[in-house]
């Protein structure tokens, strides 16, 4: 049985490579271009990193909350204030991961909402360098460089980067649950995984993908989904822990299902909820140009792959591996590759299937973590042309294939500049409908500083749409903050000194009646401006009706 499985594996070797290839040269000049470019590959990522990081950084204090970025960040001030540092009475719908880490920065940096926002920032950083290494292992240097940048420049990153949601951790996480995937690290890729679970609940959709990968590169060892698996409770078993000793706050799965309103399938609005994800991911590159390249070149490519795959040229590799040599490097067999093409192609469909066809809002965070999976396949589509190019023409003509590589690569370098150059400054300037985008809340600190600094302290503030925001900016100043549900419940407990606030797409009248019914008026106090000079928040006083 051996003599025959040596037998296969040697008629193995010879179909993946007839010819003997000589030992490349160690010589001065080998030495050189090897530094060469694994500096360039080093300083290429870098700068990939480092524009993830720097290019939104506007944002980080500019942009004012979104409603559940206040949220998360005043249940984090409930744990660097120690009013419940375990969350023990604060009502949550997420797992406490990430507000641990948006405490963690605001104990260090302060209540600020560029400190809210670091963890996302740091986490960004990490998914880009992640990409380039889950690129490289999965189809090579050249691959993992271009998506990289493709998921450094995209608009989904440069506006999710500068926000306090939870879900660039989220993604960073099961980047690194990938990674350790194609490195056959199942307890590993458990363990980052059920990070990600305790960041998010919503990254249980990714444990298909992490094992897919896993089949793929030790598909014969099935012990290792044994192994995922007891990593990921093992994991999880602190966060077990700690919401059983929440008895006195719900349980935050229960409460997050009440929240959002239950999750049940709507057949009825599949076809609404799928376009507007669709519509929503193309602001993965926002240039139309790419979105079409991506959209003719996918097919191609996944029609190429089984095409390669029917004519025989992999698939016997595949089946015939023995994992535990670890000689062959399988990111660079044309059957590995086409298998991951189909992999993260069918994973991103079923995942969009999944939303439309249930109850989810078409809300862009909800495909953040498909970005960097999209990226690699469009980097794959950019590369293809290349690929085909060194395998068909320079296999014969290998003089040649260095210059025609650099230009290759120039091409594509050009080609992004002009693509993605409108979209990033578009981005950075928060002109998309992503991430924050909280325009209209812009000016919310100009009457945050009239409260503190005029109105003074133990004041009623009746709140309807901004409740969340003012326990954050107002946190720490003695404000009796009331809810408002209706204009007759505001009627009823309405008093002369009593303050409220109206923002700019909300209309006053109904409120206005009300109150003159219970002969009570609004005194403008003070108004808040966005950047465009238009009032975005004006501030009353209740007063009595002359």
């Amino acid at each position: 049985m051996a003599e025959v499985r040596a037998k296969t594996r040697l008629t193995f070797r010879a179909k993946l490579d007839p010819l003997p290839t000589p030992p490349p040269p160690r010589g001065r000049g080998f030495s050189s271009f090897a530094q060469f470019r694994q500096r360039w590959l080093a300083a290429a990522v870098s700068l990939a990193v480092l524009s993830a990081v720097l290019l939104p950084a506007n944002l980080l204090a500019t942009q004012r909350f979104h409603h559940d970025e206040a949220l998360y960040a005043t249940w984090a001030l409930q744990i660097t204030s120690g009013a419940d540092p375990w969350l023990v009475v604060t009502p949550i719908d997420k797992p406490p991961l990430f507000i641990y880490a948006v405490a963690g920065a605001m104990e260090l940096l302060g209540a600020t909402e560029a400190a809210a926002r670091l963890p996302s920032l740091l986490a960004t950083a990490l998914t880009v360098g992640l990409t380039f290494w889950l690129g490289c292992k999965l189809y090579g240097a050249g691959t993992g460089i271009l998506a990289a940048w493709l998921v450094a420049l995209s608009p989904f990153t440069l506006l999710f980067a500068p926000t306090a949601f939870t879900d660039p951790l989220l993604v960073a996480l099961v980047m690194a649950a990938c990674l350790a995937a194609t490195h056959g690290r199942a307890g590993w890729a458990g363990v980052a995984l059920g990070l990600a679970i305790a960041t998010k609940q919503q990254a249980v959709f990714f444990v298909p993908l992490v094992l897919g990968l896993l089949a793929i590169f030790d598909f014969r060892y099935t012990h290792h989904t044994l192994r995922f698996t007891l990593s990921i409770l093992l994991t999880l078993l602190p966060l077990f822990l700690w919401n059983l000793t929440r008895a006195q706050a719900p349980n935050f799965l229960t409460y997050s299902l009440a929240n959002y309103g239950g999750l049940t399938t709507d057949a009825a609005s599949f076809g609404e909820r799928w376009w507007g994800f669709v519509e929503l991911l193309a602001y993965g590159t926002a240039s139309p140009v790419l979105n079409r390249i991506f959209m003719v070149g996918l097919p191609l490519l996944l029609g190429y792959g089984l095409w390669r795959v029917a004519r025989g040229r992999g698939l016997g590799a595949w089946m015939n591996f023995q994992p535990s040599s670890r000689r062959l490097p399988m990111g660079n067999l044309p059957t590995f590759q086409s298998l991951t093409d189909w992999l993260l192609t069918l994973f991103t469909l079923l995942f969009l299937l999944g939303h439309a066809l249930f109850s989810f809002q078409v809300w862009d965070r909800y495909l953040l973590g498909l970005i960097p999976f999209l990226a690699l396949l469009l980097a794959r589509v950019l590369l293809w042309p290349w690929s085909l190019l060194k395998g068909y023409w320079f296999d014969a003509r290998p003089g040649g294939q260095p210059l025609a590589g650099l230009i290759y690569g120039l091409a594509l370098a050009i080609l992004l500049a002009l693509t993605l150059a409108r979209p990033v400054q578009d981005a950075v300037n928060g002109r998309y409908p992503l991430g924050s985008h909280s325009q209209a809340l812009a000016g919310i600190e100009q009457i945050v500083a009239y409260l503190q600094g005029h109105a003074g302290a133990d004041h009623t503030l009746y709140h309807r749409w901004l409740g969340t925001h003012w326990r954050f900016y107002l946190w720490g100043y003695p404000y009796d903050l009331q809810v408002w549900a209706s204009p007759r419940e505001l009627a009823a407990k309405a008093r002369p000194g009593h303050l409220i606030a109206f923002p700019s797409w909300q209309s006053d009248t109904e409120a206005r009646l009300a109150l003159a019914g219970a002969g009570l008026a609004l005194k403008e106090l003070t108004r808040a401006y966005n950047p465009a000079g238009y009032p975005s928040i004006v501030l009353y006083e209740i007063v009595r009706r002359e």
